[in-house]
């Protein structure tokens, strides 16, 4: 039973550090620039703050969008959008106050050390609808 004690007093502070270093990975995870979007996202180009979706208002567009969300997207984000396990909702301002070309970046290049994959393998234009019903979800 002696011997035992150290043990469990070992395994017991790795634990605690394994859920610091989770938990402070998860503080960065949420962490946001001046306009309160998620860092994540807002590390992308300068430039593309200013890209303009060419499916802005386009009802068709929104439409497409909401089935490739569901294609691709939900098993993570949730058929609502309002995040699943680890992945985010992307109701929130933090990815809502986000740029339409910030968040067409952020799908091309994703962040796998955040669990979200690259969809560069997805056409631009497929892109451009899920940020167009993302955009629909404020």
């Amino acid at each position: 039973m002696m011997r035992s004690r150290p043990l469990i007093t070992a395994m017991l502070l790795v634990a605690s550090l394994a859920f610091a270093i989770v938990g402070a990975a998860g503080e960065r995870e949420r962490a946001t620039d001046d306009r309160g979007v998620l860092l994540v996202i807002a590390q992308a180009p300068a430039k593309t703050r200013g890209w303009k979706n060419p499916y802005e208002g386009n009802s068709d567009a929104l439409l497409a969008g909401k089935k490739l969300y569901l294609q691709h997207c939900a098993d993570c984000h949730g058929q609502n959008a309002r995040g699943m396990r680890n992945a985010i909702s992307l109701r929130t301002p933090q990815v809502q106050n986000a740029t339409a070309g910030e968040l067409v970046w952020f799908l091309r290049n994703g962040n796998l050390f955040y669990g979200m994959p690259a969809w560069s393998g997805l056409p631009e234009q497929r892109r451009w609808q899920i940020v167009t019903y993302l955009k629909s979800l404020r």
